[in-house]
């Protein structure tokens, strides 16, 4: 690329999938050799123009900020662009969308490129890529593989080959299996679990895990998590004399800096004052 990118996700210990914020000059023209994995980019901000050619075929489309594009794996391509866009690179391993395909059938599928395309689903995953990027979090592991799963899905449901989409709805957690990734998470609630911990607990693979939490409870894993990590430490502020860091510590957070913000921006007071309030 013609800028090194302004965040990457290359130092948070990510796997099955990359991320890299960019800013690009207002005009320039590229030409990439194939890459191994499928490569979805979010479209920031800034509209431009943009061309583009993967293995002879040639694509052309004004961008503009929400817009999406998808280019499948394994495939040379050429791009120039107009317009100073900024815009989120994710890549993702072909292996990971095909476990999850795998989880639906036996068929193969494909992935369906395009550019300037709109899709609200993709774009909120994107975000809250961009977002871990420029800050980020506790639970980062379990984050990245939440959202992997999350991405997976959409791709399949929105733009593959995929027909039989009935299967999609069928992924639900039976309530046995639910119930023990609860105990799970609860009883490792100060260590950094990982989705597939959790899902094995379970019972279950990563990918059905991940669909049917989020539709059994109603947030992805790491949300979970770190909803119930808060709502320990208030356990522990309100019934305790424990240092505000030990309480961190105790519920997973590597420092009190990051648990104090963390509580502040979640409950709308810092640890200090909650515990005061409550004993008030």
């Amino acid at each position: 690329m013609p800028r090194a990118p302004d965040f990457s996700s290359a130092a948070l210990g990510w796997s099955g999938i990359e991320a890299y914020r960019l800013t690009n000059p207002p005009a320039w023209q590229l030409q990439l050799p194939p890459i191994d994995r499928h490569f979805i980019v979010a479209h920031l901000s800034n509209p431009c123009q943009l061309s583009t050619r993967w293995n002879g075929f040639e694509r052309r489309s004004r961008s503009v900020p929400g817009n999406i594009m998808i280019m499948s794996a394994h495939q040379g391509s050429y791009w120039a662009w107009k317009g100073g866009i900024e815009e989120l690179h994710i890549f993702l391993e072909p292996a990971t969308l095909q476990a999850a395909a795998a989880e639906l059938g036996d068929r193969p599928i494909e992935l369906l490129d395009g550019i300037g395309l709109i899709d609200r689903a993709i774009m909120d995953i994107a975000l809250r890529i961009h977002a871990e990027l420029i800050q980020p979090g506790i639970c980062g592991r379990l984050f990245s593989q939440s959202v992997t799963h999350a991405l997976a899905l959409e791709l399949l449901r929105r733009h593959s080959s995929l027909a039989d989409r009935d299967a999609l709805e069928r992924l639900e957690i039976p309530v046995r299996r639910l119930r023990s990734a609860l105990e799970y998470i609860e009883a490792h609630l100060c260590e950094d679990v990982s989705l597939e911990a959790i899902a094995a607990a379970a019972h279950l693979s990563t990918f059905r895990f991940a669909r049917g939490f989020r539709k059994a409870v109603g947030q992805p894993p790491h949300q979970y998590v770190i909803g119930r990590r808060l709502e320990r430490a208030k356990e522990l502020l309100r019934t305790t004399e424990e240092g505000i860091g030990e309480v961190g510590r105790r519920v997973g957070f590597s420092s009190q800096s990051h648990f104090t913000a963390l509580f502040r921006r979640r409950c709308g007071l810092p640890p200090k004052r909650y515990r005061e309030t409550c004993r008030r």
